[in-house]
């Protein structure tokens, strides 16, 4: 019979080690630190916030674990190159278990406004720099007898966001890679999964969302299911969970991780156009729509 202790690795990754792709700030610090938590040794990387990824790593050893800092500019192949060939460096971790595909970088401007180098550099990130890791990843995760891919999509790709097409494209293409991945790769034990994280609280969330942002934090307080916005630390217990060998069977999915915010803003929304279109009929068993006016 199988007993708690038994289960235990299920839920840890001693031994192995994580390369989280976007890794600075953001969900892909957070993620770093919480897999550095649960076992894992971590490749912190960055693009150009060198400082602010030493200070991951920093966080990292304090706390008992090890972690690598590497730069790494997923729209260019070389700088991908370099990185996969210094894991396997004299001063590198030599394998390679996990691999969080975080990084991304867009335009945010409507499509019609969206210059050709743009395309080129979202899609370069998201969609040719993602699968050039994974095919480097490939090898490292056989030497060590399989692994695990996460890719982190956007809720751009199943809910409308402003200017935030061209984003949406590619995590779209990110979601069908992984499905595929894990059809090609499943049999020699590395799968791959995806999550698709609501807007979390945080600078580049904020970046991103522009003046909507305090507004989504007002609304979620109030509408929300768990009355709460997420924080980077919050969806980063998501992605660590989505590493472990007990989320093995999700693989080939992409993970709604919002609350279930998705669900219930479809649900406001239809009472909300009942009233609007048709405002003497009978609505009793419309969803309720809770007051948004200023205290």
């Amino acid at each position: 019979m199988t007993t708690p202790a038994d289960l235990l690795p299920d839920v840890r990754l001693d031994g192995r080690v994580a390369l989280v792709t976007g890794s600075s700030r953001g969900l892909g610090a957070a993620t770093a630190v919480r897999l550095a938590a649960m076992g894992a040794s971590v490749v912190v990387t960055y693009r150009s916030r060198e400082t602010e990824a030493a200070a991951v790593a920093d966080a990292i050893r304090a706390g008992g674990g090890t972690a690598w800092v590497r730069p790494l500019d997923l729209a260019d192949p070389e700088s991908v190159d370099a990185l996969f060939d210094s894991l396997a460096a004299v001063d590198g971790p030599g394998r390679l278990d996990v691999l969080v595909a975080n990084a991304a970088a867009t335009s945010l401007r409507p499509l019609l406004e969206q210059k050709p180098h743009n395309v080129r550099r979202t899609f370069a990130i998201t969609v040719d720099g993602f699968l050039q890791a994974v095919q480097r990843s490939v090898p490292l995760m056989d030497a060590a007898g399989g692994g695990r891919i996460v890719a982190v999509s956007g809720i751009d790709t199943v809910s409308w966001a402003p200017a935030h097409g061209l984003l949406a494209a590619a995590k779209a293409a990110m979601e069908t890679l992984v499905t595929y991945l894990n059809v090609e790769l499943g049999p020699r034990g590395i799968t791959a999964v995806g999550v698709n994280p609501d807007a979390f609280l945080g600078e580049s969330v904020r970046l991103m969302l522009g003046e909507q942002y305090d507004l989504l934090v007002e609304q979620n307080a109030r509408v929300h299911p768990l009355r709460e916005t997420a924080t980077a630390e919050t969806i980063a217990g998501v992605v660590a969970l989505l590493c472990t060998p007990a989320a093995r069977w999700l693989s080939g999915h992409t993970v709604m991780a919002d609350g279930a915010a998705s669900f219930a803003q479809r649900g406001v929304a239809m009472g909300l156009a009942a009233r609007l279109l048709a405002p003497r009929a009978d609505t009793s068993a419309a969803p309720s729509i809770p007051s948004v006016e200023a205290d």
